[in-house]
């Protein structure tokens, strides 16, 4: 297999889905039922995530050779590997759902006016359906190249809310106490596990020699950063936070002399806006990675076509109100969210301490072998199906028998 993903290029990945999502809605939702402490609570979830990261990379190092879904039917065979790989679809399509309707609030707010849901829907869409056929590797210079640019927009934000930053407002600490808060926290568990998008790149990382480290230590300083940041946000803006629901941008907007930056806090709103975009981009791919796995035979065009429809469909029944939907769903979230993120992979981790490191399923259908031809073919630039390539295979060797063939001929006639 091609290793394809460089490991700088997977830990710009890992921090943009680590990033994006949260500073937009989740701290004014953490203030509502925990108050100033959330940035706490934040801290503690990014830490929980870290903990499946490090099995996802103990897995990843343990099965080198080896994709996600090779790895699953070593585990657990074939028709459960399936099961897993569809509750794992259904986590990322669910996430595209909140990523889609938190991209359009955002802009909505942000441009103060009303945007039509086809003019923001169908160009994005087409866009992303390109991306998401295009293949992984491509995707992954994209956001090489655009990641400097979004890092540099969070350090604006955070600079400039040090400026007004009253960390006063963070006191008392810990005023209602801490395990007491627990269980409110994991009912937004739905905004975490983002680093579970690793399983795309399962078999197609460059693993150098320092992997771990680079990957752990720079995933480590992203969750201060931003648990800084959430800190920030909190002295700035204290219990005014719940009706700040954009922080990062709304963060600018406590500036006494914001016309001194003229129109700069546009500069920020775009730059967010592609984060949410390319975001939005590694879950599609993921969820079609997942769908892939399963069923393999249905043309790659269609799938992601599907994915979109029903990503489109599902925000237009909830009608693009990412905030009221969130809070009426958050509790049974819950119930699927946390046995995906946490349950799983930890499944996973325990079972595999029980399996021998082998570079290849002894035993694997057919079908998977299919699969894992078009799972290769995927993560390049110019995909194509894998029956075509069983077919220019077969040809090959078909040529190949009538060469020896030959040559067997010539040479008995000597």
């Amino acid at each position: 297999m091609k290793k394809l993903i460089s490991t700088r290029q997977l830990i710009f990945i890992l921090i943009i889905s680590m990033l994006t999502l949260k500073v937009l809605f989740l701290p004014s939702l953490l203030v509502k039922d925990i108050g100033r402490d959330s940035y706490l609570f934040f801290f503690f979830m990014l830490i929980l995530d870290f903990l499946v990261l490090l099995i996802l990379l103990f897995l990843m190092h343990k099965f080198q050779d080896l994709s996600f879904y090779e790895i699953l039917q070593k585990l657990f065979g074939t028709f459960f590997a399936k099961v897993i790989l569809f509750l794992f679809f259904s986590f990322f399509v669910l996430k595209c759902w909140a990523i889609f309707q938190s991209n359009f609030v955002y802009l909505n707010e942000n441009l103060h006016t009303s945007i039509k849901w086809f003019t923001f829907s169908l160009p994005l869409l087409v866009v992303v359906f390109y991306m998401s056929t295009f293949g992984v590797n491509a995707f992954a210079r994209l956001i090489e190249l655009m990641f400097p640019i979004i890092g540099m927009g969070f350090l604006l934000s955070l600079a400039t809310g040090l400026t007004r930053a009253d960390f006063s407002n963070l006191l008392p600490f810990l005023e209602n106490g801490f395990v007491s808060h627990l269980p409110k926290i994991f009912h937004f568990s739905f905004w975490f596990g983002d680093y579970l998008i690793l399983i795309v790149f399962f078999g197609n990382v460059k693993l150098d020699k320092k992997f771990n480290m680079k990957v752990t230590l720079s995933v480590l300083s992203a969750i201060l950063f931003i648990t800084f940041f959430i800190a920030v946000v909190y002295s700035v803006f204290s219990y005014n936070t719940l009706s700040h629901t954009n922080s990062i941008s709304d963060i600018l907007q406590v500036l006494p002399s914001i016309s001194d930056l003229g129109g700069f806090d546009w500069v920020l709103i775009l730059i967010w806006d592609v984060a949410l975009f390319l975001y939005f981009t590694l879950n599609v791919l993921s969820a079609f990675y997942c769908f892939r796995q399963i069923f393999h035979n249905i043309n790659q065009q269609v799938v992601a076509v599907g994915i979109l429809a029903i990503i489109l469909g599902s925000n237009l029944l909830t009608h693009f109100d990412i905030i009221h939907n969130i809070e009426i769903g958050q509790k049974y979230l819950l119930y699927f969210c946390m046995p995906v993120q946490y349950g799983l992979p930890l499944l996973f981790l325990i079972i595999s301490l029980f399996i021998k490191n082998t570079k290849k399923i002894e035993s694997v259908t057919t079908s998977s072998k299919a699969s894992n031809i078009d799972n290769n073919e995927n993560f390049k630039s110019s995909p194509i199906n894998y029956k075509d390539i069983a077919k220019n295979k077969g040809e090959e060797n078909l040529n190949n028998n009538k060469n020896l063939e030959n040559t067997q001929k010539k040479e008995q006639k000597c």
